[in-house]
């Protein structure tokens, strides 16, 4: 079966960041929207969700407005994707028959803007079948079924939550970058060599703030630990320590 290639490098990009000698920056859940390698079959690519029938076009919105709310729903911004033909697929690359896992007809991504400065622009996916059924979930919490995310807390907001964990950072400096329609996307700058990594933790479907900050670095291995907070609540979910081998 043919190994099928999803571009996250999400621990890589992390620990990349993390080697930087003077500093560590802000970064998102991963370096930018992926997508599936499926061998010689190349997957159309949507500008917009013009790009895809009208049915399942409204079927999608009408989804994302109900587990978003109207509000948040405004934040999202196509940002691309693939449209699966599955006979193509099949064509194209027999061994696809043989995939343990089911295709999609359609992997669409979007871009969420969220509050605060820096403004965070957080890359999310959602995953449909052909009939427009959810395959895969947005990466995004049910907001409109939710009571206790009315306040998104930025990275600096609680970094006095962290520093009582002994993640205190002194001397901190912004960097701004923009995309082409000129809003700022990020990014903050931490001395000590700290990441800071927005990701949706679905376990609890929320938004939480990875922060992660090298301990001890030989050239050869790599001693971090990791403070996980709701981005909504600012209480700490989680405290690990991990080890990475250059």
């Amino acid at each position: 079966m043919m190994h099928i290639h999803i571009v996250r490098l999400l621990f890589l990009a992390a620990l990349m960041q993390l080697t930087c000698p003077a500093l560590a920056e802000i970064v998102q859940e991963s370096s930018g929207h992926g997508s599936v390698y499926f061998g010689k079959y190349e997957p159309k690519e949507p500008k917009s969700l013009a790009d895809i029938p009208q049915s399942v076009a409204a079927r999608l919105i009408e989804h994302l407005k109900k587990r978003l709310g109207e509000a948040q729903y405004a934040h999202l911004k196509f940002a691309g994707g693939q449209v699966i033909d599955a006979k193509e697929l099949r064509k194209t690359e027999p061994d696809s028959r043989d995939y343990q896992w089911e295709i999609p007809a359609y992997i669409l991504q979007f871009d969420f803007e969220l509050p605060g400065t820096p403004k965070v622009i957080f890359p999310v996916e959602i995953s449909l079948r052909a009939n427009a059924s959810v395959m895969k979930e947005i990466n995004l919490p049910a907001y409109a079924d939710s009571t206790d995310k009315q306040v998104f807390h930025s990275f600096k907001d609680l970094m006095g939550v962290i520093a009582r964990k002994g993640f205190l950072e002194k001397n901190m400096a912004y960097k701004l970058e923009y995309d082409e329609d000129g809003v700022i996307v990020k990014k903050g700058l931490f001395e000590n060599n700290m990441t800071v990594r927005l990701e949706y933790y679905e376990k609890l479907d929320t938004l939480v703030w990875k922060y992660t900050k090298v301990l001890s670095d030989n050239g050869y291995a790599i001693e971090m630990k990791s403070i996980v907070v709701n981005a909504y609540s600012g209480k700490i979910i989680r405290t690990t320590k991990s080890r990475a081998i250059r």
